[in-house]
């Protein structure tokens, strides 16, 4: 269940999927809890992206290589930009 919490899928998939597979029944309490673990999950997921770049950077991977791999134009940028701004 905790993998379903912080897989990639948006929260009205994750909410159908802990319904209908664990009978989870939807209150408002519930829905409002798997919300704050929805934006932690994607929180978590766009640091790593982050740290990736981050990485790749110093490991002078080519922009134009790490974009090939799937990450884009806004997290490359953002990610060099926190990388110099803590040199």
């Amino acid at each position: 269940m905790v993998e379903e919490l912080l897989s990639e899928k948006d929260a009205v998939e994750k909410k159908c999927i802990l319904a209908d597979e664990y009978g989870m029944i939807m209150t408002a309490e519930l829905e409002g809890r798997i919300q704050i673990m929805c934006n932690l999950s994607e929180n978590i997921i766009e640091r790593e992206r982050m740290d990736a770049i981050k990485r790749m950077i110093r490991a002078n991977i080519t922009r134009e290589q790490i974009l090939s791999i799937g990450y884009t134009e806004a997290e490359y940028k953002e990610a060099e930009s926190a990388l110099y701004a803590n040199a």
